[in-house]
This record gives structure tokens, sequence and C-alpha cells, in this order.
């Protein structure tokens, strides 16, 4: 009596599948990816802004420096009104916003962010 060879692999379906999910993946970072590299950039202004103020630095001459930096980074979810310089034990830059991203049909991404720097 022969013996039947064992089958090996992954059949058409299960490549169809597998491939699938691993296209839903990829689509899913290519829409949060852009995301958190804005946020990286924001993270990067308030930090050059901080490094390059002084004390007698006004609140607007700092969230024009953010703003400028943004426009260069073509940063576009977050404008200066969502900055703010808070007094406490010394002077910090916060920001804190939302970002909705459409994904699939009725589905969504929403982000929430919020940072502090020191000046």
């Amino acid at each position: 009596m022969k013996s039947l060879k064992k089958s090996q692999g992954l059949t058409l379906v299960g490549f169809i599948f597998v491939l699938g999910l691993l296209g839903f993946f990829a689509f899913a970072g290519m829409q949060i990816g852009p995301v958190y590299m804005d946020h990286m950039s924001v993270v990067k202004a308030m930090e050059t802004a901080a490094s390059e103020s002084t004390m007698n630095d006004s609140p607007s001459q700092i969230k024009t420096r953010i703003a400028k930096l943004l426009n260069i980074s073509y940063v576009d979810q977050v404008t200066a009104k969502d900055f703010k310089i808070v007094r406490g034990n010394g002077r910090e830059i916060q920001v804190k916003y939302t970002v909705e991203k459409d994904f699939i049909f009725n589905l969504g991404f929403i982000m929430k962010f919020e940072e502090r720097v020191s000046l």
C-alpha cells in the first residue's frame, strides 16, 4: 500500500488571505505614518524655538517662530493658536491637538497629542 505524501505549503486561498492582511496593515501604516511624522516635526519646532528663545521674548514672538518652523516643515494640522506659553517654575511651551484621519468607508482614526517643552 502506498502512503500518501503529506501536503506542505500554502494554498492559493491562504496566500490571498495573508496577502490581504499584509495589504491592510500596510495601508493603515501609510495613513498613520505621516501623522506621526508631522508630530515629530511639531516637537522639533517646539524644541528649536525653546533653544532659540531668550527670557525677554514675548509669547507672541515665540508662537511666531514656531509658526515659521511649522511652515518650513509643511505641517498644516497644527497652527500657532494651538500653542500656549505657560509660566510655572519656569516657562513652558505646551501644545495639545487632535487629528482625525479617514481610513476605509466609515472607519477612521482619532489621534490625540500633547507635548510640553521647557524654555
